[in-house]
């Protein structure tokens, strides 16, 4: 498959959660439109250091991009008067981004495979997984003021990957564990993790 690379510093999208982005530089405007009319999806590439967005060479993988990528189809949410626009990009998986194809684009086309996950998960796992829902629930009741927001984040917190998601993505305060954690190929294996800095108290609350 084909994916069009937008690299963020620190930013990575866990599968079954959903990213709210502004977007403002006109390539990435065009590479939203050109996703949604092609139906080509998105993958966040966590990046540290953007002046290297510049180097790229088609026919290389992108070296300065960690290898798995989140990856899903924007959704324009505002288009505002100056062209900018705010968009939600729903995880549907992970990718590990290939060479980079060379296209009359002026943003970056990778080949990519999907990568797979192991979802089952132990006893052991459910049952942390029960006390990783309360934190969350809890950081819910404490960070989302809407009453309204609430309860759709609550009611899409319906099954271990969104649980896992949305730990990952709101109370885990280092970017790099964040994206460590994207990259296990294994739920039990992240779970633990979580239930590990949890336990170390290095959850945001």
């Amino acid at each position: 498959m084909e994916v069009f690379l937008f690299p963020l510093v620190n930013v990575t999208l866990f599968p079954k959660t959903t990213k709210p982005l502004n977007i403002f530089e006109p390539r990435y405007i065009e590479m939203i439109y050109k996703s949604m009319e092609t139906l080509t999806p998105i993958a966040i590439g966590f990046i540290e250091d953007p002046a290297q967005v510049s180097r790229v060479v088609p026919g290389n993988r992108v070296s300065f991009v960690r290898e798995v990528c989140g990856y899903g189809q924007p959704q324009v949410v505002e288009r505002r008067d100056n062209g900018t626009l705010l968009i939600f990009v729903t995880g549907q998986g992970k990718v590990r981004l290939g060479p980079v194809v060379d296209k009359p684009l002026p943003f970056l086309v990778c080949e990519a495979e999907k990568v797979e996950e192991n979802i089952a998960l132990s006893e052991k796992s459910s049952q942390r997984l029960e006390t990783l829902q309360q934190v969350l629930s809890r950081w819910i009741q404490s960070h989302v003021p809407d009453p309204r927001q609430r309860e759709i984040f609550s009611r899409n917190l319906k099954g271990p990957e969104e649980i896992v998601g949305a730990a990952g993505a709101y109370l885990v305060k280092d970017y790099d564990m964040q994206q460590l954690l994207l990259e296990m190929p294994d739920l039990d294996l992240k779970v633990d993790m979580l239930f590990r800095l949890f336990e170390s108290n290095e959850f945001a609350v």
